[in-house]
């Protein structure tokens, strides 16, 4: 009997966990609500964009048993009737619904980051998380003369280099304010020398109070906590993310920093639902980290398509679905440990 399956985003977990599921030649019929577009992205590539790189987008398998809702976005799930309801007013019945809604970028408390309207950010400041962000930054500094990333998380200092690379016959003037005392993903030696070697200077430990505008309402400038003020006509928000947990939320299910989910990727709540990725909290601990994004996804097709009905996963490190060898091994260890 062919299995209903429902994906809830088009990211690196929504893409390898779909591809797996049809690689495995399974029994199932896979409907992904992909609201940012029709093709999936791998986010941690996204600024390679500003230089030409085009690696960042993923291919859709060409399969009659998948279909992408390009543009349209679940917007609630009726867990009793086993419907997801889309914003094109489409009602999707599920067996089984995966949730790979990954992250939200955080906005950080700055004085000035918004129009008057408080509707849409400063004119001349641009997000960097979705392929439409990038885009758009990526045209935006074609005409600009001096660009400050705010943030130094990973996608902030590779959005530095890739901006200060972009131009090689004009390079971009680039300054990079990283707002917290470390940087979590790289150690900070290596971080900033890579930086310095491209020409970006970068403040560590600094903190933005203030935009500031000028004649049209757009960037003319930055303000720092201690008063020094950079001028610039582009400024780029890479100040982190949080799982996106709203249509989770709003559905009834278990959401403590990120969707909860056990050692099988499925919801505490629901034995219908699972999620992965960067919205899920696996043993209360989250990662959107690619390696362990893959090796959810890789757990979960293995139980969905039958391939491995056992797989779990056990954190990042361990081994996706492991081999009968590897079983056999462990337990001959644990059986060993314990006579002893």
């Amino acid at each position: 009997m062919t299995r209903k399956i429902v994906v809830v985003g088009w990211g690196l977990a929504a893409h390898r966990l779909v591809t797996g599921l049809l690689a495995a030649d399974a029994d199932v019929d896979v409907t992904v609500y992909a609201g940012e577009g029709g093709t999936a992205h791998d986010r941690s590539a996204l600024p390679g964009m500003l230089t030409g790189a085009a690696a960042a987008a993923l291919p859709t398998p060409a399969d009659p048993r998948l279909t992408v809702r390009a543009g349209v976005r679940a917007v609630a799930v009726d867990r009793m009737h086993r419907l997801v309801h889309g914003s094109d007013q489409w009602i999707q019945p599920y067996d089984t619904l995966v949730l790979a809604t990954g992250a939200n970028p955080v906005l950080p408390p700055i004085k000035g980051l918004r129009t008057d309207d408080g509707l849409d950010l400063l004119p001349g400041v641009h997000s960097a998380h979705t392929a439409a962000d990038f885009r758009r930054l990526a045209e935006a500094a074609t005409a600009a003369t001096h660009a400050v990333v705010i943030g130094g998380s990973t996608t902030g200092l590779d959005v530095a280099a890739a901006l200060r690379l972009m131009r090689a016959d004009d390079p971009l003037h680039v300054e990079l304010i990283d707002q917290t005392p470390a940087t979590p993903e790289i150690t900070p030696t290596d971080a900033y020398l890579t930086l310095r070697r491209t020409g970006v200077i970068a403040y560590q430990d600094c903190r933005v109070r203030a935009l500031t505008s000028g004649p049209g309402g757009r960037l003319e400038g930055v303000t720092l906590a201690d008063g020094h003020r950079l001028t610039c006509d582009l400024a780029v928000l890479a100040c982190g993310t949080a799982p996106n947990t709203a249509l989770a939320w709003t559905s009834g299910l278990a959401v403590a920093r990120g969707i909860v989910v056990d050692d099988t990727l499925r919801s505490v709540s629901d034995p219908h639902i699972h999620a992965l990725g960067a919205c899920a909290e696996h043993r209360r601990s989250l990662s959107g980290r690619s390696e362990t994004v893959l090796a959810q996804a890789d757990v979960l097709a293995a139980r969905l398509s039958g391939l491995d009905p056992h797989a779990t996963y056990r954190g990042p490190g361990a081994h996706a679905v492991p081999s009968p060898a590897t079983v056999v091994a462990e337990a001959e260890a644990l059986l060993k440990a314990t006579a002893a």
